[in-house]
Formats: structure tokens, sequence, C-alpha cells
């Protein structure tokens, strides 16, 4: 039975891959394409259950939004079904993955497993997957910082030394370039390969039956620079302080996961399932992206005592709380903090009982001097527990991409429930579901 590689290239959009094909680029997606077919999936209906955090979860169990019920980052912790992972593991099968969104580490003998930098779930794997995983997370959250960590930076450098290939070195050296330039999306570009190049090395040495690389930076980089891409025909032009005449972070991205791909394809023995969740759509109102410095301080500034704080993706967080009167006092402040134009600076806040998950939601610029109002009181000099992010250039949508070095164009229904997929994989190794929370 031939191993089975999945890649989660996260919100990747097929028709701009389509359109740099025609521009004579991405060789690899042109003959992978080509060769085995592009099929499109369809997810939820509504807008709001259109997260990669909700969609994943589908993937990997089979479940619609309505049946899993994982509905933020970092919830899946808390859910007793199985994933794919956990039933192959069960039918003794190897499995492994690296940095899957909102997935929890329930195997008992994984060779190697790095986790999503924003879910607390265990490392499996040698000291180099615990020092890794470490610093990945403090990178990632401290990226709008631009800050390394001692460690981080020796974890990292490690990882340079030991697991990547010699001609990944052009990606890094152009990335670090760019970084200096402060060309803020080439961190993003360095961080996928990195995290391919680790992929690639430890299923090398270890070679399990199954294993999943999630990549989300080109889902990031669509979501904030998709209107600099000659491939996005729509008016919403981002200011050349963002991104300068000439640069193109969309194509850049996108000839490194056509790297990879060639790489994947090329591991032996080897099935390669590729899927994005879901694809993307032009956003064209100037909405600016903030996170807060450091969240604890901050709560603490205003007068919001909490026990713990688990910073998410971008703008959220979740709060924790000695009890659940505690959390309803705090989401009662946060949702009446304002600005001086009275826009809400805290524009989705959610009671969970005992924590409060928290998204900073003002769109528009944080300037010099920009003071908010809590409690009726002015909070002066904001912009100093904040740091600027993005630009918004893209929103979900429920249409996303699969392909299957094993499928020929045709041999699938040419539109599928993105559930369908845990099928897929099941089928693959001979599992017979009666539903995807028990395996027959």
């Amino acid at each position: 039975m031939k191993k089975l590689v999945f890649w989660e290239m996260n919100e990747i959009n097929f028709e701009f891959v389509s359109y740099y094909i025609r521009q004579g680029k991405l060789n690899n997606f042109k003959s992978f394409i080509e060769k085995h077919g592009q099929y499109t999936t369809f997810a939820e209906k509504k807008y709001e259950e259109l997260e990669p955090w909700i969609q994943w979860p589908t993937v990997r169990t089979g479940l619609d939004y309505k049946d899993h019920k994982v509905f933020r980052l970092g919830d899946m912790v808390e859910s007793s079904i199985k994933q794919h992972w956990e039933i192959l593991e069960d039918r003794g099968l190897t499995v492994a993955a690296v940095s899957p969104i909102n997935g929890v580490n329930n195997t008992r003998n994984s060779p190697f497993w790095i986790p999503d930098p924003w879910v607390n779930t265990r490392v499996s794997g040698d000291g180099f997957a615990y020092r890794i995983t470490k610093a990945i997370k403090q990178a990632v959250n401290d990226n709008s910082e631009e800050k390394l960590g001692f460690a981080t930076a020796l974890a990292i450098v490690e990882g340079l030394l030991t697991k990547t290939q010699l001609s990944s070195w052009k990606t890094y050296l152009k990335g670090i370039v760019g970084s200096l330039k402060k060309q803020h999306w080439s961190k993003a570009i360095v961080l996928d390969r990195l995290l391919a190049d680790i992929f690639i090395a430890l299923w090398n040495k270890h070679q399990p039956d199954f294993s999943v690389l999630f990549l989300n930076s080109g889902a990031h980089i669509q979501h904030h620079y998709m209107c600099s891409s000659p491939a996005y025909t729509g008016d919403a032009k981002n200011p050349s302080w963002y991104v300068p005449k000439g640069a193109d972070p969309l194509l850049e991205i996108l000839e490194l996961y056509d790297s990879i791909l060639g790489e994947l394809d090329n591991l032996p023995n080897t099935r390669l399932m590729v899927s994005v969740g879901l694809q993307q759509v032009p956003y064209e109102k100037i909405t600016y992206y903030w996170r807060l410095k450091d969240h604890g301080q901050f709560l603490k500034n205003i007068g919001i005592d909490h026990t713990s704080i688990q910073p998410r993706m971008t703008r959220d967080f979740l709060v924790e709380f000695e009890s659940p009167e505690a959390a309803a006092i705090a989401v009662l402040k946060l949702k009446q903090v304002m600005s001086r134009d009275g826009v809400q600076m805290f524009g989705e806040v959610e009671n969970r009982g005992k924590d409060i998950f928290v998204t900073l939601t003002y769109p528009d610029v944080i300037g010099d001097n920009f003071s908010i109002n809590v409690d009726g009181k002015e909070y002066a000099n904001f912009e100093k527990d904040v740091v600027f992010v993005a630009i918004k250039n893209g929103q979900h949508d429920t249409v996303g991409c699969f392909m299957d070095n094993q499928l020929k164009p045709g041999d699938l229904e040419q539109h599928f429930a993105l559930k369908n997929i845990f099928g897929m994989v099941m089928q693959h190794f001979g599992v017979k579901m009666k539903n995807s929370l028990a395996a027959t």
C-alpha cells in the first residue's frame, strides 16, 4: 500500500494559479493538473462558518459544522470526535503532521507531530520537534512586532542547518533580503518553505503511512496582498507604502508552492492529495487589521482581571476567568470600548462561560494620539498598545479545490462536498466507516 501525504494548501484560489500558468509560470501545477485533473469542493453556506478552523476539522472528521460543532480556533482540543489520523492509528498505521490548523494531537505513537502555533496540544517526536514548535509559536504570535527570542532564533537556525534542502536556500536568501526591505510577506514565505523542508526531512526519516502538511502563508498573502496581483481584475488598489510598485507577493508564494508540489509528488511510493479547503473573493473596502501588543497588560490597564490569555490568529484572543460572573463583566466592559468617533473597538466578544473569545475589529487607521473611551473615560495613546498587521484584501468563499496524483481527469464528480475527502482518505487505507465517529 502506498503512503498517503495530504497537503492542506490553505485557501489558495486556483483561478489565480490558472492565470499564472497562462503566463508560462507554475510548471508543476500545470503538469499535475493536466495529468490528474482539478476538482472543486463546496463547504458551508453561512459566511460565519466559512473559516479554516471550522472547515479543516470537517475534512479530518467527515462532519459538517452542524455535526462537529468546532467553531473557534483552539476548540478542537475540547472535542471528543476522532480525527482521521486517530482512526488510522487505531488500525495500526503510523501517522504524523506538521502544523495542522485546529488539529489536536491525540495520537499515541506518532513519529513527529508539530502542532498549529495557535493550538495548545501535545508535541510528538524528538527534541527538535519540541524546540521548533516553541520557536514557531513565538515567531508567529509576535510576527507583527518582528520579535524573535534567542531560543527561537537558535531553533530556526537548527532547522535551517539540519532539515533544509540545498534547493531551498534561494528562497531563504530572497526572503531575508525581502524582510530587510520591510516586505512583510517575505517572512511568511520563509516560514512555509521551512515548514515544508522540515516535513520532507522528517517524512524521509520516518516514512509514516499517513501524514499531513498544513501551509498557511498563501492564505495570509491572498488575504492581505491579493489586490496587488495582476491576476486580480477589480478596482481596489493597495497603497505604495504597503506594496511597492512591481512587487507581486501572490506570485512569489505560488512559485514556492509550485516547487513544494513537485517535491511532494516525487516522494517515493506515495499518493499525494491536495486540498485548499476554501478559497477567497476580493474584499474591496479598505479595512486595517490591528493586533494588541500585550493582551494581558491592556486588559489590566482597563481594569479587567483574568487568569490567562491565549493569543489566536491576527486580531483574535481568548481570555480565561475564575468564574462566569467575571467573564460576563469583562464582556460588558469590552463591548463598551469605543473610538472617539463612536466605533466599537472590540466588535466581536463571545461569552463562553468562564472564557471569552475577542476580536479587535476596529477597521480604520490608528495614528498618533489615538484615544479610546473606556467606562466613560478617555484612554489616551491607544496606538502604543497595538501593532499594524495588514490591510484586508480577501474574504472567505465556500468553493475549494482538490487534486490527487492517483486520479486522472474525470475520475471524480467535478464538484463535491468538502467533507467527502475524509472518505477518500479512509478508502485509501481500506477502512470502512459506518460514520465518521466510529470505524468498522
